[in-house]
């Protein structure tokens, strides 16, 4: 088109505009695609995790064990994999162990749990007075009504235990395709990056290929660096909480200290999650020691918070503890596991960037710190 905008612009702005109008008319509807969207690529994006996780001992391999050593990708790889593998057949074997130990334990001990729970609910019941009665004859019919309803209904119990075996299988075959697409990265790293680099300057102007190059290049060293940082604080918290547990001659110290040290890899959520676990097995043992472990990891927590992680993994992302919570509650909605790793280096990518432009559009403006500091302070009265 002449004297005015391609005819390419006006087709993207309309589409633009046709997508935030559905956008608005049918959000319920976008939200489905988009979580169908994030179900189709969770294997893809759970092999990207995987792969920015094996990259890190995959530089130490080459940089550090082979450096100056003519050594070929796929024996690093071979290398990188077996330590993975063995490190995970450590903890499995820390694991497996205590954990059929602490299942005994808790089948021999469920019966005076019960009887303990029976005498603690008519400790209640006397404490109530006549209303209890009613409350336990309300529990005792729904109870009736629930096992009436999952006991008559065959059908629906075969497909619920169908659904459970459907959901087990996709798990392992996204985690199967999911490493196989992370070796197929690590193996081909720098000719994919290659590859991606000829598209982006054949397809889109030179400033803009430039621009998405030094995007992309940003996003690689956030990925790296969070994920070396994630990994180094993992292992450190778990081998703090395991001296800990051993200094106050807690059980099961190597089975809670390997549960930590990995749920650490999902950030905020994985501390709770690891908390509990710890909780849950001590509890079986000894319950007042279940709220002494709590205690504990509470400590260790605010230490690991406050001195270690802003150390390790702050300075590597850059991000604030909100738009953390942000992106791990986001990203584990739309991917699961994998959209929590990920969804923190992705939006300290964005955070970056967005920082940076507004950076330059004060710059181009002219305004100085002391202006903007100073902007909204007057009092309306005070004003001439």
């Amino acid at each position: 088109m002449q004297n005015g905008k391609p005819l390419r612009f006006w087709i993207l702005l309309i589409t633009a505009g046709a997508a935030v109008l559905c956008l608005i008319q049918h959000p319920a509807l976008f939200w489905r695609g988009l979580c169908l969207t994030g179900e189709a690529l969770r294997p893809f994006g759970l092999g990207l995790c995987i792969a920015f996780l094996l990259n890190v001992p995959l530089r130490f391999t080459e940089e550090r064990l082979f450096a100056g050593k003519a050594v070929k990708r796929g024996w690093t790889l071979a290398f990188t994999c077996l330590l993975a593998a063995g490190v995970l057949g450590v903890l499995l074997f820390l694991i497996l162990p205590q954990l059929q130990k602490s299942g005994a334990l808790l089948l021999e001990r469920l019966p005076g749990y019960l009887e303990e729970l029976r005498g603690w609910a008519e400790a209640t019941a006397a404490q109530l007075g006549p209303r209890a009665e009613e409350l336990v004859d309300r529990a005792e019919a729904a109870l009736a009504e629930w096992a009436e309803s999952s006991g008559g209904s065959g059908a629906e119990m075969v497909r619920s235990t169908v659904g459970a075996a459907a959901g087990v299988f996709r798990g392992a075959a996204d985690l199967l395709a999911g490493l196989v697409f992370s070796l197929y990265l690590l193996a081909r790293k720098e000719p994919l990056c290659l590859t991606c680099k000829r598209v982006l300057f054949a397809v889109l102007p030179r400033k803009a290929a430039v621009r998405l190059a030094e995007i992309g290049r940003l996003t690689a060293q956030t990925f790296r660096r969070f994920a070396a940082g994630q990994l180094t604080e993992a292992c450190l918290l778990g081998a703090m909480c395991f001296l800990g547990m051993a200094l106050f001659r807690m059980p099961y110290a190597p089975l809670i200290s390997a549960i930590v040290g990995v749920t650490a890899l999902v950030p905020i959520f994985g501390a709770v999650f690891g908390a509990a676990a710890g909780a849950l097995i001590l509890l079986l043992e000894r319950p007042a020691l279940a709220l002494w472990f709590l205690v504990f990891l509470i400590v260790l927590q605010q230490l690991e918070n406050n001195f270690l992680y802003p150390k390790i993994v702050g300075e590597s992302i850059g991000l604030p503890g909100l738009w953390v919570l942000f992106a791990v509650t986001v990203g584990g909605s739309l991917f699961g596991a994998a959209g929590m790793l990920a969804g923190i280096p992705l939006a300290s990518v964005a955070y970056t960037l967005f920082r940076e432009w507004v950076a330059r559009r004060l710059r181009e403006r002219r305004l100085t710190s002391r202006e903007i500091e100073e902007a909204g302070t007057r009092d309306w009265e005070q004003q001439p």
